[in-house]
């Protein structure tokens, strides 16, 4: 990848298109009871010519400060076509007032200067994540929103560090082949949750310290023969595409929070 590259020089490729109603529950994406919406993709860079041979001994830093910058540039590009996907089938009305476009007026902006980012002049919640060349993008109408995503395994070592005595112990009781994605899970939980309720505080690392046991035994996939077909699942193509988990507060009856598990994407939503 050349030091030089723009965003234009970047593809996105495998995009996919995700609609949520309030609840949790998928809906159509430009349904006016969708009001979250997430985008899946992986992204394709230019990349550099030069010969193994002669890489210099600050080669890594350099590449993964290219990688950071590719990152910020996909994930800002997948967020316009999602926001082109979601608005292609509404109907708009041509209003010109003093010779005035409101349309170029009210152009898409994003304000990130800080958290939660906002996207003008809808002013939806936005929420980015990255891993490797994997991205996705988050927004929603009402409630401020975090998402994440993992392409490489979490470590025992990291679980360690962050994760509280009981979802250890939680995690020792595991069979071999759901360790695994139970390690990730709770890493993508404490993740989301951070950048939906946190990112605006000093220390970020005290939220990775929250327990998200809860939530994790309540999104952690069964086999589908297993699957009690009356809980919040949506099932495709005999796939498990999402599954849906719903924390009431007892002392605050209309606040809720919803998370969100798209197990195809390895992906985690909290609203």
């Amino acid at each position: 990848m050349t030091a030089d590259f723009t965003i234009k020089d970047l593809s996105l490729s495998d995009t996919h298109y995700f609609g949520f109603d309030i609840q949790g529950y998928r809906s159509p994406l430009s349904s006016a009871k969708s009001c979250a919406a997430i985008a899946v993709s992986s992204f394709v860079y230019p990349s550099t010519n030069v010969n193994s041979a002669n890489i210099r001994a600050d080669s890594k830093i350099n590449n993964k400060l290219l990688l950071a910058k590719a990152q910020k540039y996909a994930v800002r590009k997948l967020l316009f076509q999602l926001i082109f996907e979601k608005m292609k089938d509404w109907v708009f009305t041509y209003i010109d007032i003093n010779e005035v476009n409101l349309f170029k007026a009210n152009s898409l902006r994003l304000v990130e200067s800080s958290y939660p980012y906002r996207l003008l002049p809808f002013n939806y919640y936005v929420c980015f994540t990255h891993s490797a060349n994997k991205i996705a993008c988050a927004i929603h109408a009402k409630k401020p929103i975090g998402i994440d995503l993992e392409v490489n395994p979490v470590s025992m070592k990291l679980a360690q560090r962050y994760y509280t005595l009981e979802e250890m112990k939680w995690l020792a009781k595991l069979n071999d082949d759901r360790l695994p994605q139970a390690l990730n899970l709770l890493w993508q939980l404490k993740e989301a949750s951070i950048k939906q309720t946190k990112a605006n505080k000093a220390n970020l690392l005290s939220g990775l310290k929250e327990s998200k046991l809860l939530a994790a035994k309540k999104l952690m996939l069964k086999s589908a023969k297993d699957q009690d077909r009356t809980t919040d699942i949506s099932i495709f193509n005999n796939q498990i595409s999402t599954k849906i988990y719903r924390y009431q507060y007892l002392t605050d009856h209309e606040n809720t929070t919803t998370y969100v598990y798209i197990a195809s994407e390895n992906l985690v939503a909290i609203w």
